[in-house]
């Protein structure tokens, strides 16, 4: 990669720092649902792509391949990649022209695989680029810096923003040899000494059951809180539990609500994730095989923030310089740097500043819509929106958010019309058609759903979302009574492709059981029950199963137990368009019919 470096730092610098000189490149970065996300133009083409330090090679999803046209060509014999919760298929392709400010870079090779990551997200751009000289994040600013240090930094604090604040310092660990670019450090566990990957593209940072373990955290003392994948084509369990401290060189943290992932594909302790990152200035110092790093002050873990009590003591911080408060770009990043720290005060004071500065940016717009989501402001999100879309058409992301505004308003006719530019304008293999399938589904169009699926499917199937799809499917078809041979044949794909999820299997005995196949139906049932006791749709659907195969006794024990774990199970089953049982009781009188929107695929 070090042909890149004359492309890369031929044009800019930055003045000498205490006798060190310093050639930086900026790339700004905007933060959207915590995704750190850098736009790069591939052969011509707008390409925004998730700035990840834990993948070493950037990446590109097989359906952003499909769309710029690229040829595809096998890894090299026995390369094999894993990522945090499975393995990842994958190829590889080159691109003529990479983009990123300035400067062009020539054939440069992408591996395509891994998984969607939403958010309009088209690739990740890794340590292949990242990691050829040193590089800051600052992403408190929305900036990372591409830093190639002069001959005379060799000794110097590479930390030169920090004045007296306390730096932390540690060596970079290179376990896997010297050509290892992971930001690797050591930490600490309640007292335990772990390495942690430090990684911009995990929204969050994720400790290992198997350290948590090994530090003496009690399982019985986490909270689920369902599934997380990664790069690869697995889900796991993930938690909520507490970590008594965290230490980093000599930064200490004590009394720490954490994420805990039980993989087995990881082979080190911990991620170290984005909430790290906006919670502190971080210099990778490969020249010197240091890490420097700066507390921004205020909460630090993710899982931490609903439950802080703002009591830090900022002199231990190094806080972040001012902005210029005419500079809309610069402004428009920070704030996007406060929603994702859940600062939604100062995020809407800065878009506004930015908005007020330069009217013209239909993404400005856009980042303050989604503030106005989150603070349950529906009306003037769609306001801001409909700008941003008037500014520029093309945003297919913002498109997708003012469809849900609309429904949200009750505005059916101007949800279809957008949801109808969109399917005309889009890339068969765009990830927001995915997302249109459900929507269209919520309004009762299984047709126009299927007709996305069909387009979304065919380079999405080494995708972690591909299973939940083929669900999503399997229960549309299965509510709406129509084409229950490929309902059946969908679901059955599904679990398949995950065995561990429960609801695949429950729409399968639905889908068998609207077949009139109670037999299959009971079988399907009782898998789900055996994954999720206590299921109530999958009680309901075995119960009904039961009363077909003229097990009353049995079929009674499941509906009462349904109907004791969800009270209204016979309202959402008949809401589904589904079956009940005999003794349902009547349809209670409504102003209006219950939209069957509310009724989540697979129960």
């Amino acid at each position: 990669m070090a042909r890149w470096l004359p492309v890369l730092f031929g044009a800019l610098s930055v003045p000498a720092w205490a006798g060190c000189g310093l050639s930086t490149m900026e790339i700004p970065v905007r933060i959207v649902n915590s995704r750190p996300i850098a736009t790069l133009t591939l052969n011509g083409t707008e390409v925004p792509m998730l700035v990840d330090s834990g993948a070493f090679f950037s990446m590109l999803p097989e359906s952003t391949a499909a769309q710029l046209k690229l040829p595809l060509r096998n890894l090299p014999f026995g390369f094999r990649l894993e990522g945090y919760t499975g393995a990842i298929e994958a190829q590889l392709t080159r691109v003529d022209r990479v983009g990123l400010r300035d400067a062009e870079m020539k054939r440069v090779e992408f591996i395509v695989g891994g998984n969607e990551l939403g958010a309009g997200i088209m690739g990740i751009l890794g340590r292949n680029i990242l990691s050829v000289v040193d590089t800051e994040y600052d992403l408190a600013h929305g900036v990372i810096r591409l830093v190639s240090p002069g001959n005379d930094c060799e000794k110097s604090n590479m930390a030169y923003w920090a004045g007296d604040a306390p730096v932390v310092v540690v060596p970079l660990e290179r376990s896997r040899g010297s050509r290892d670019t992971a930001i690797r450090v050591e930490v600490a566990i309640n007292g335990r000494k772990t390495i942690a990957l430090l990684d911009t593209g995990a929204p969050e940072t994720d400790l290992t059951w198997r350290t948590a373990k090994a530090s003496g955290i009690d399982k019985a003392s986490l909270k689920p809180i369902g599934r997380v994948g990664g790069a690869g084509d697995g889900l796991v369990p993930s938690y909520v539990g507490m970590v008594d401290s965290f230490e980093l060189g000599g930064e200490k943290i004590s009394n720490n609500r954490m994420r805990i992932s039980d993989t087995d594909n990881f082979e080190d302790g911990m991620l170290v994730g984005l909430d790290y990152f906006l919670s502190h200035r971080i210099y990778v110092a490969r020249s010197q095989k240091k890490l420097y790093v700066t507390w921004n002050g205020g909460v630090i873990f993710a899982q931490q923030r609903a439950n802080a009590s703002g009591n830090y003591d900022q002199r231990y911080a190094a806080l972040p310089e001012d902005l210029s408060g005419d500079d809309a770009d610069a402004l428009a990043r920070r704030g996007n740097a406060f929603a994702a720290k859940r600062d939604y005060k100062r995020a809407q004071e800065d878009l506004s500043r930015a908005i007020e500065l330069t009217p013209g940016v239909a993404s400005f717009f856009t980042d303050r819509a989604r503030i106005l989501v989150a603070q349950h402001q529906g009306k003037a999100a769609l306001a801001d929106i409909d700008e941003a879309l008037r500014l520029d058409p093309k945003q297919a992301e913002a498109r997708v958010m003012r469809v849900r505004l609309r429904l949200n308003a009750k505005d059916e006719a101007g949800a279809l019309a957008d949801l109808a530019e969109l399917d005309a304008n889009l890339a068969p293999s765009a990830q927001q058609r995915a997302a249109m399938a459900n929507i269209y589904v919520r309004l009762k169009r299984l047709p126009d759903a299927l007709r996305q699926w069909a387009q979304w499917m065919p380079t999405h199937e080494s995708d972690m979302q591909y299973a939940e799809a083929l669900n999503n499917r399997c229960w549309a078809r299965t509510r709406f009574n129509m084409e229950l041979p490929q309902a059946v044949e969908d679901c059955k794909a599904a679990v398949s492709k995950d065995k561990t999820e429960a609801n695949y299997r429950d729409s399968l005995g639905w889908a068998y059981l609207r077949l009139g196949d109670a037999q299959r139906s009971l079988k399907a049932f009782d898998g789900a029950l055996e994954l999720k006791p206590g299921h109530p749709w999958a009680l309901y659907g075995r119960g009904l199963a039961q009363l077909k195969l003229k097990d009353g006794a049995a079929s009674q024990r499941d509906l009462q137990e349904a109907r004791k774990a969800e009270a209204r199970i016979d309202e959402l089953i008949r809401d589904a368009g589904l079956d009940v049982a005999p003794d349902a009781p009547a349809v209670a009188a409504k102003p209006a019919a219950k939209s069957a929107s509310t009724v989540t695929p697979g129960g």
